[in-house]
């Protein structure tokens, strides 16, 4: 070709990298609405090699390169909002990092004509979307919440949120399931998500995780933070809320090199395309094995266990090896897999030789786990920024202004839940007694 067709031709696609430096809030970090100026001093940029808990060591020697926001110039007509509909007086009642406490009223703001009416738009967003979405870095990665409102709060005011006044006009959101279950917020949590969904449709990402089934969020503690809070209209909220759950996309790839999804390729995946085969609206009895491999199973708990084995999670679940992760990334040319559904020390943790990621975004799980959370920011250089949060002090230790998630644990009701149904340990961790374990990253 002559020297102008080489200088026209179009630049190779980056590799995608996990960045050798993690963002960290301290737990006693000051919040911009208290008008101090400590929180500078407490952000820090960590080597991923000063994490004990993130197991799986990957050196990169390349240049550092920070994550490169979308051009405001060249936005896509996509990222026009919507300007009308209930959504909005969710978001205004919702989406206040730096305001919002834990209402002592527990009963819900919203009726439940307003709820179906979200719940129609949004599964009208759903039904245009593909089972598998494809998207375009950059992106933020957000894991599980479990009704943890005060995490997604704290993750919104640290690391930006998606309004007009943060940064939804030049990144996407993508979050990956289990936005129910095991906290005291859940239906915050759904429904400030929801009407993201609506007001961004093309910008903000929702995939479904094990815990949007029914039979699953009727034990551990939606169906019952819906009657308790809904009163007699709470059960059909629920219903709904789970009919809307069964549209959700089930997985997402990123410039043709990520796949996400909540729990794995288990034993029944190969290729991307049995994922875009399934149609929804889909049940977990009519998804079958691929639906329950693809939101229940784990990498196993090391790289030196190949194969596939029996997971300690229940009979027919599934762990996977990094065999498993190296061939299916080799079938489907892809370069990394990032996934959640388990709790992990440092809210991040690498798999296969860094071939796969596991993303936590709640802290303190249960409120016994004392892990952190994190979001993973993938820039359009597709180098992956991990960016953690801390969990709160327990009460009476530090001076934090902003107490979000207090009111979890105080909660008697989900309390008992999760002491009737324990929570699976944090991967690589036995179960410890809360306030005991500060030798994780989490506590520093």
């Amino acid at each position: 070709p002559s020297s102008r067709g080489m200088y026209c031709s179009t630049p190779p696609t980056p590799d995608v990298r996990l960045h050798n430096r993690v963002v960290v809030v301290a737990a006693g970090a000051r919040s911009p609405m208290s008008g101090g100026n400590q929180v500078a001093g407490l952000v820090r940029q960590l080597s991923l090699d000063q994490f004990e808990n993130e197991g799986r060591r990957v050196r990169d020697s390349e240049t550092e390169q920070m994550y490169v926001s979308k051009d405001p110039q060249h936005l896509p007509l996509d990222h026009v909002a919507s300007t009308s509909g209930i959504h909005k007086q969710v978001l205004q009642k919702l989406l206040r990092p730096r305001e919002w406490t834990a209402p002592v009223e527990r009963t819900f703001f919203m009726d439940v004509a307003s709820i179906q009416e979200l719940c129609n738009q949004c599964e009208r967003c759903f039904k245009e979307e593909k089972t598998v979405l494809r998207l375009h870095a950059p992106i933020k990665i957000f894991g599980d919440l479990h009704g943890q409102f005060g995490d997604l709060m704290r993750l919104f005011d640290e690391y930006g949120s998606p309004s007009a006044a943060g940064d939804i006009a030049y990144i996407d959101y993508l979050f990956l399931g289990d936005y129910v279950d095991r906290g005291s917020h859940s239906l915050e949590v759904v429904m400030l998500l929801l009407a993201l969904k609506v007001e961004n449709p093309k910008n903000v990402h929702l995939i479904r995780g094990n815990h949007e089934a029914a039979d699953i969020n009727a034990q551990f503690g939606f169906r019952l933070e819906c009657v308790e809070r809904l009163g007699e209209h709470g059960l059909w909220v629920w219903q709904r809320l789970n009919a809307l759950f069964n549209w959700m996309p089930l997985s997402a790839v990123i410039e043709d090199k990520i796949l996400c999804m909540h729990g794995g390729i288990g034993r029944s995946m190969e290729y991307i395309s049995e994922i875009e085969a399934l149609q929804r609206p889909l049940t977990m009895e009519q998804g079958g094995l691929l639906l329950m491999d693809l939101l229940w199973s784990d990498p196993t708990e090391n790289d030196r266990i190949e194969g596939v084995h029996p997971n300690a999670r229940g009979p027919g679940l599934v762990s996977f090896g990094p065999d498993r992760v190296h061939n299916f990334c080799e079938a489907n040319e892809l370069q990394l897999i990032v996934r959640a559904h388990e709790c992990v020390m440092d809210g991040f943790e690498r798999f296969a030789q860094g071939h796969l990621i596991t993303v936590f975004s709640a802290t303190n799980y249960c409120g016994t786990a004392n892990n952190a959370g994190a979001i993973l920011v993938v820039g359009r250089d597709l180098v992956v920024v991990p960016k953690l949060i801390h969990p709160l002090p327990p009460s009476g230790e530090g001076d934090s202004p902003l107490k979000f998630g207090e009111a979890e644990a105080a909660d008697p009701w989900i309390e008992s839940v999760n002491r009737d149904r324990p929570m699976t340990p944090p991967r690589g961790r036995q179960a410890s007694k809360p306030g005991n374990d500060r030798g994780s990253l989490a506590w520093i």
